[in-house]
């Protein structure tokens, strides 16, 4: 971890020195490949390095990055992914899980907040059925999973783009669109289905506890 992080910090140093169109064009490899989800955190910073070593010799040389990268710089991208020996090839599973453990902490810590907020102005129920919260856990988990991919996805879609503001909107527009279905379905869920299983009731003060102490554990598991 110690090396990973001397690695991103003579990244950042070193591109600087990198003329506009230069680090443009590095900053779109260095978002590629922080989010290929298939390359060790190491690895990867040693790749970017090697990238960026090319280009600052090129830049001294007056060759454009174009020229070293054939026009072609997600396939060059490609091409160094796909010579990593496989053992070099792992999910981030941490980075994953703290994600994940993020997300369904700020949720946790919503749900207390409006437990707290709300009977001050309405009554409500804060009663639930273990079946429901299995139910809305396990559809949490494959929503927050499958949405990490499919951002990660729509972000590096839209790099190496010659117009990459348009590029850039339309990765966000389909990102909104996935988040409301996703949040559409684990509301119906909560409203809709039957109260079933065996009933208790949690108290706001439980939400926000539950939700602070997995944004901990979230934290951890990503250092």
């Amino acid at each position: 971890m110690e090396m990973t992080k001397v690695l991103i910090q003579e990244n950042n140093d070193k591109r600087e020195l990198l003329t506009d169109d230069n680090k443009k064009v590095y900053e779109d490899f260095l978002v590629y490949l922080r989010t290929d989800l298939r390359i060790d955190e190491y690895q990867g910073e040693e790749i970017l390095m090697e990238i960026l070593h090319h280009l600052l010799e090129a830049q001294a040389d007056g060759v454009a990055a174009d020229e070293i990268f054939s026009n072609d710089p997600k396939g060059f991208a490609d091409e160094l992914i796909a010579e990593l020996p496989s053992e070099k090839k792992r999910g981030r599973t941490g980075f994953i899980v703290g994600q994940f453990l993020d997300i369904v902490a700020f949720l946790l810590i919503v749900q207390g907040i409006l437990n707290f907020v709300l009977p001050y102005f309405t009554e409500i129920d804060t009663s639930v059925g273990l079946g429901n919260i299995m139910l809305l856990g396990i559809l949490i988990t494959i929503i927050v999973l499958a949405a990490i991919r499919v951002i990660f996805n729509l972000i590096r879609q839209s790099l190496f783009k010659e117009n990459p503001k348009k590029a850039e909107r339309m990765a966000m527009m389909k990102a909104a669109v996935y988040g409301m279905v996703g949040f559409g379905i684990i509301m119906s869920a909560a409203v809709f289905v039957p109260e079933f299983g065996p009933v208790i009731n949690v108290e706001w003060w439980i939400y926000i506890a539950g939700g602070l102490v997995l944004y901990v554990i979230g934290k951890l598991i990503k250092k």
